[in-house]
Parts: structure tokens; C-alpha cells; sequence
């Protein structure tokens, strides 16, 4: 047998479960019932009032609320992307690192097809949504033939850390059943205090906010563009010598009939008293822009990512900066070491089995590629230079400009005037 056959060849353990029990195994979460969303095709008419976690429910209702959390979420986790990198465990020279990475670059490409097989950034956002939300997220690693298949992302209000006298994670309680070991659960917590794995909500500090701005928004004015808008008006009305009925009817038809603007004529005694309301109209706007600006303060986010318009362009720099150095770097700071501890040393355990250097002194790291505004304007004016007005060295391939900005180069107009590049490989 050679050496690839003994790689592909999983051993009898392993080819007798695929023969009693399918390939893959089955996640232990059961879904029961039409949906574990709550009303997913909800509607204006939906009651949002019972839903529960009150942070959930704000995050389903109010579009500020969910908008500046699935923007920190996307620009976290997806907005530039993530790399792996092989580290020595033990002190290696800088001299002997690029033979010890090439040595080991198996591993990484093990690690790198894990990731996406179980699409790990996808994942990622969905867990600093729900972490963002709940306080907490986990997702079930599902395996095919004993490697991660699928993260199967779990309810997080019915997952439970289960916890030792001595602080000590022993496994997680799903719908108040022990259900997973630690090594079968890739679990994140949002701001954790204690060593009780509980985090917080982002949504908790700003409750009442959206109670008001719901209040503001859903009632108050809708009522006052529909009735409040112009003054109303007392009418007295004399109906000496009628009937009961008649006077409920008279009565009715002069409310349906005193509308504002409207000309009306009667042929009884009728007295009108004109009250004008006075509507701080101005008052509430500045007041719904002191709410919202409340709840882009409790999450971070810059004001031109949720369409605010900012005060000027130098003014926006500055925040987007100060937003990735602090909100975006706390959050990839939080994933690293949470993956780092959690999810990759499994994964170079299986990936050294394989190549038989199960004590190789390696280790995966994961690394944030940078985000930074500064990146981009620095590039674009290289780029700038470089073209030069048509004159400079970019002028005759343009396309190479193209791909320094990360641009589509179908967008590029042919020129006639451009030069194809020559292969040196080829000659």
C-alpha cells in the first residue's frame, strides 16, 4: 500500500460507522415543529410585544437597532476577511522559519479546506449577530467521517453552560438537557464578567430607548399626521325639539361632516369653538435625532454607515478610524483568541494524524487582514501616481492598476494604444 493509499484509507472504525450510519453524522439538535424563527414573514400587524428576549424582538423592530448590528458584525468579520498562519509552538530562528513553514504547510491546507467546507466566515458573522443579541452564541460541529462538516448554529436561549464548583466547563445544557461536551460546541460569549460563560446583550442599555422611539414612530406620529396636524374645533349644537334618535343622528353626521377646510351648511343653531394644538413639531424631530443618535453611541457604529450624514469628509476619516481601531479590533480580538483556543487545535491534531507528526510542535493562528481607510486612500493615490495623467508607467497597463485597487478589470475599456505583456516565463 502506498503512502497516499494510507492517507485516503480511514481504518475500520471509521468505514463501519459509514456503513451502519451514512457518511455524516447526524446533528443532536432536532428541529420540531415549522420554524425555530419567530414569525419570519411578520408584518405590520404583528405582535412584537411577547417576544422574548425583549433585546430579540428590538433587534426584529427597530431597523436602527438591527442595522448597526449586523454592520459591526459584517465589517468585523467579512469586511476584509481572516487568514490562517503556521507558528512553531517552540523558538525557531528566522532563518529556519520558511523550511519549517513549507514543512508543514499541509497542515494549514487541512485547516484552510476545514474552514471552507463549514464556511467558518459565514459562520463568524452569524455569531457576533446572535453574541451581539443574546450575550452568547454557540453552533453544534457536525463531522462527516470524524472531520467538522457543518457548524449547525443552535438556539442560544436554550443553550445553557454547565459549569463546576471549581469554574470549570464540563459541557452545555441544550433545552435543559445535557446534550454536548465542550469539544463538540464552538461557543462564544459577549463580554463576559464572570467565569460562569454568561455575556451580556449590546441591546440591554438601550431598552427604553427603543420603547420610545417606538412610541414616537408607530403612535405618536402617525395620530398626529392624521388628526393633529391642523386645529380642531368645538361645535355646540342646538337641537331643542327633536327626537333622541334624531339627535344622536344629527349629531353623528355634523362629526363626519366638520372636517378641516371643509364648507358646511346647517339648518339648526350651531356654535364652533377653534382650539389650535401649537405642535412642537421641531421638538420631536430633534428629539427622535437624540434617540437614534443614542443608539449609534451604545453600539459604535459611524453615522455615514447607516446613511447619517456626517459633519464632513475629514470629520468621517477620523470616525471610521477611530471605529476600526476600537469597536471592529475589540471584536476580532475576542474571535482570535476564541478560535485559537477552541477551534484549531483539533483541527492541527486531526491534520498531523494524518501525516504521522502527531507531536509536531506547530500550531495555527488566525489573522485578521487589516481594515483601514488609510489602506485604500494610500493605494488609490500610488495608483494615481503611477498612471500619471496617461504619462506615467501605469498608462500602458492600466489593468495592473486595476488589480492594486481590487477593481473589475471587465469594467477597464480596451485601449489600442496598450501593449500586451510579455510571458518571461514562456521565453
Amino acid at each position: 500500500m502506498t503512502r497516499e493509499q494510507k492517507r485516503s484509507f480511514a481504518g475500520v472504525v471509521p468505514l463501519a460507522k459509514r456503513l451502519l450510519f451514512g457518511g455524516a453524522n447526524s446533528p443532536k439538535v432536532r428541529k420540531y415543529g415549522n420554524s425555530v424563527t419567530p414569525n419570519p414573514n411578520a408584518d405590520s400587524s404583528t405582535h412584537y410585544e411577547s417576544w422574548k428576549p425583549e433585546s430579540y424582538r428590538w433587534f426584529r423592530q427597530d431597523e436602527l437597532v438591527r442595522r448597526c448590528i449586523v454592520i459591526n458584525a459584517a465589517i468585523s468579520m467579512m469586511s476584509a476577511g481572516f487568514e490562517t498562519e503556521i507558528e512553531p509552538i517552540q523558538k525557531v530562528s528566522e532563518a529556519e522559519l520558511p523550511a519549517f513553514k513549507e514543512k508543514y504547510q499541509p497542515v494549514k491546507d487541512y485547516v484552510d479546506a476545514v474552514n471552507a467546507k463549514v464556511n467558518l466566515d459565514e459562520a463568524l458573522l452569524v455569531a457576533q449577530v446572535k453574541r451581539s443579541i443574546y450575550g452568547k452564541a454557540g453552533f453544534e460541529i457536525v463531522k462527516e467521517d470524524e472531520k467538522p462538516n457543518w457548524l449547525l448554529s443552535v438556539q442560544s436561549t436554550k443553550l445553557e453552560p454547565d459549569v463546576t464548583e471549581k469554574w470549570v466547563l464540563q459541557g452545555f445544557k441544550y433545552d435543559g438537557k445535557e446534550t454536548y461536551t465542550p469539544d463538540e460546541m464552538l461557543y462564544f460569549t459577549n463580554l463576559q464578567l464572570e467565569n460562569d460563560y454568561q455575556g451580556l446583550s449590546d441591546v440591554e442599555p438601550i431598552l427604553d430607548v427603543c420603547q420610545a422611539r417606538h412610541n414616537l414612530l408607530r403612535r405618536d406620529f402617525p395620530e398626529i399626521t392624521h388628526n393633529l396636524w391642523a386645529p380642531y374645533v368645538l361645535l355646540k349644537a342646538d337641537t331643542t325639539g327633536m327626537t333622541p334618535e334624531a339627535e344622536d343622528a344629527f349629531l353623528d353626521d355634523l362629526i363626519a361632516a366638520a372636517k378641516s377646510g371643509k364648507s358646511l351648511a346647517f339648518n339648526r343653531s350651531v356654535e364652533a369653538t377653534v382650539v389650535s394644538m401649537d405642535l412642537n413639531l421641531t421638538g420631536l424631530v430633534a428629539t427622535m435625532d437624540k434617540l437614534e443618535e443614542t443608539i449609534l453611541r451604545n453600539f459604535g457604529t459611524p453615522r455615514f454607515l447607516v446613511n447619517k450624514t456626517p459633519e464632513n469628509r475629514a470629520t468621517a476619516y477620523v470616525e471610521f478610524e477611530a471605529y476600526i481601531q476600537g469597536p471592529i479590533a475589540n471584536i476580532q480580538r475576542y474571535f482570535k483568541r476564541a478560535l485559537e483556543n477552541q477551534w484549531y487545535p483539533p483541527l492541527v491534531t486531526q491534520a498531523l494524524a494524518e501525516t504521522g507528526n502527531q507531536n509536531a510542535p506547530v500550531k495555527i493562528s488566525h489573522r485578521w487582514k487589516p481594515i483601514r481607510a488609510s489602506d485604500i486612500y494610500d493605494m488609490a493615490a500610488a495608483v494615481a501616481a503611477l498612471y500619471g495623467n496617461g504619462q506615467g508607467i501605469l498608462a500602458k497597463y492600466p489593468d495592473l492598476g486595476f488589480d492594486m485597487m481590487g477593481w473589475d478589470k471587465q469594467r477597464l475599456e480596451p485601449s489600442t494604444d496598450q501593449k500586451p505583456r510579455e510571458n518571461k516565463k514562456s521565453q
